[in-house]
């Protein structure tokens, strides 16, 4: 494997070039926990060994992002308290209410992982409905609320994929995608983030590939039984018939 410090050949628990830890060791980008033998960081796609992007330790960042939340929130409340009209821009309250809702939720009464995950569904509502604007706004918040959670499943990783997508950063998808392969095999969700990316890339010749293979893999995946198929099985349909439809093969 490569040193996650400097990024020559390591082996053992020290670096023989720089002397840093080979085992715990974390992205110099994100902060994030690094997989062992792995060439990108599964968070935020950066090859191992890259170096921080801000001089700003992550744990400031956390709390920093949790903070403004908080502080959101607290506006919110005052505001509909003291009977004041609501700001028109969207907020970190309106992004964790769920379709339907009456009005923003309480981020206190949701779990890190919840309030990811309403994250993640307001940018894809956004974004199925055109809202580009608010669709940006609301990524680099649902990245980062992924960051938080701790060590992520194959859902999680999906959507944390599909939110670096729309961020335009295709190599932290690929960095997902590689992840899910090699944490489950045979994936479905690992082929549809390559095909997502190489789709906004426009690779066509990648596209059928991943198209091809997810065909292959998929009657023996869904008989897996595997809960985030459920969950996603809008979105495998879409691209199983995109991969029909280019495969020629009929339904």
């Amino acid at each position: 494997m490569n040193c996650p410090n400097c990024n020559r050949p390591a082996s053992g628990k020290f670096c023989a070039e720089c002397g840093a830890s080979l085992a715990g060791a974390v992205c110099g980008s994100c902060g994030a926990p690094l997989t062992p033998g792995g060439r990108f960081c599964h968070l935020c796609g950066a090859p191992h060994g890259a170096r921080a992007r801000s001089s700003v330790p992550t744990n400031v960042v956390a709390w920093v992002v949790g903070a403004t939340a908080v502080a959101v929130l607290v506006v919110w409340l005052v505001g509909r308290n003291a009977g004041s009209s609501a700001p028109e821009g969207p907020s970190a309250a309106d992004a964790a209410a769920p379709p339907g809702a009456g009005g923003p939720t309480d981020l206190s009464s949701l779990t890190p992982r919840e309030r990811a995950d309403r994250l993640f569904d307001r940018v894809m509502r956004a974004t199925a409905g055109g809202d580009t604007s608010q669709a940006k706004f609301f990524v680099p918040m649902a990245i980062q609320a992924y960051g938080m959670i701790g060590a992520l499943d194959a859902d999680a990783r999906y959507h944390v994929g599909l939110l670096e997508a729309e961020s335009g950063n295709l190599t932290a998808t690929l960095a997902q995608a590689d992840t899910l392969e090699r944490e489950n095999p045979g994936h479905l969700f690992a082929m549809l983030l390559r095909g997502e990316a190489a789709e906004r890339g426009g690779d066509a010749r990648a596209l059928a590939r991943w198209h091809r293979r997810f065909l292959d893999a998929y009657e023996a995946q869904m008989q897996t039984g595997r809960q985030e198929y459920q969950a996603h099985r809008e979105a495998l349909n879409i691209f199983r018939d995109a991969a029909l439809t280019s495969s020629g093969t009929a339904r």
